[in-house]
């Protein structure tokens, strides 16, 4: 598993960027460039690879696999995670995916996340297992893969761990935010929900969607069902700053459990 949490020192700017998107702010959507992306996102990942593949006459290659990706992405987006898994399987057996880090990790990343809010803990485990080994974008990046592994596959003490880890080290209030959030969602997965509304009650902006699905799923667990179904609406119905991030995925798929 890749070191967690190195470096940090050098990168305080891609910290408070990445973080404040990691949480899915509402601010953000309204004012982030559209290139702007959360660490790790797929459309980071893309123009990492368009700059690389530029130099070798790679870029028609690149670009199919990056379509095939984002097809994938937006099945998992839509909450359709049996196909989502299958595609990104296929894909990551494709020539012009297989070799190639960002996308044998965007490919890889997708499978995980799918097979975690399908149910399927175990195989996820092994996916994001893989998913950590290969190179990470930036420290940010690196973090936020190893939290989010951790909280989806019901791992607490290390989802715990890194998140402590995480509020130390940063003590923004975007920071926080992003702390608070999976956090919350960690101990709802626990089945903590006292503790998990009182969790994301704390984050500087409790409206933000991860923190609305945590909400929304312990209302429905308590049998408040008209509340449950609100929050899951706000959730589904938010401002994108970007899509396809693995973060707003998350709170989609949470709220998606709401019924």
């Amino acid at each position: 598993m890749r070191p967690l949490l190195a470096g940090w020192s050098s990168a305080v700017v891609s910290v408070i960027v990445s973080v404040e998107l990691l949480a899915c702010p509402r601010v953000a959507a309204a004012r982030q460039p559209a290139t702007v992306s959360p660490a790790g996102g797929p459309r980071t990942v893309a123009q990492r690879a368009r700059v690389r593949n530029a130099s070798n006459g790679d870029v028609a290659l690149e670009r199919r696999a990056t379509q095939r990706l984002e097809s994938a992405q937006h099945l998992l987006f839509d909450g359709r995670y049996g196909d989502a898994a299958t595609s990104f399987d296929m894909i990551l057996d494709q020539p012009d995916v297989r070799g190639i880090d960002s996308l044998t990790s965007w490919a890889s990343h997708g499978m995980a996340l799918a097979e975690a809010l399908n149910g399927h803990l175990t195989h996820a485990r092994s996916l994001y297992a893989t998913v950590l080994r290969l190179p990470a974008a930036s420290p940010v990046a690196a973090a936020a893969d190893s939290i989010e592994a951790a909280v989806l596959t019901e791992q607490h003490g290390t989802a715990s761990a890194l998140l402590d880890r995480f509020a130390d080290a940063h003590r923004s209030a975007l920071a926080q935010q992003y702390v608070h959030s999976f956090r919350g969602l960690d101990l709802a997965l626990a089945g903590k929900c006292t503790d998990a509304v009182a969790e994301v009650g704390r984050a500087p902006d409790a409206d933000r969607p991860i923190p609305e699905a945590v909400r929304g799923v312990c209302a429905a667990k308590a049998g408040r069902r008209g509340e449950a179904l609100a929050l899951r609406d706000s959730v589904l119905t938010h401002p994108l700053a970007d899509p396809l991030s693995w973060p707003m995925i998350v709170a989609r798929g949470i709220a998606l459990r709401i019924h």
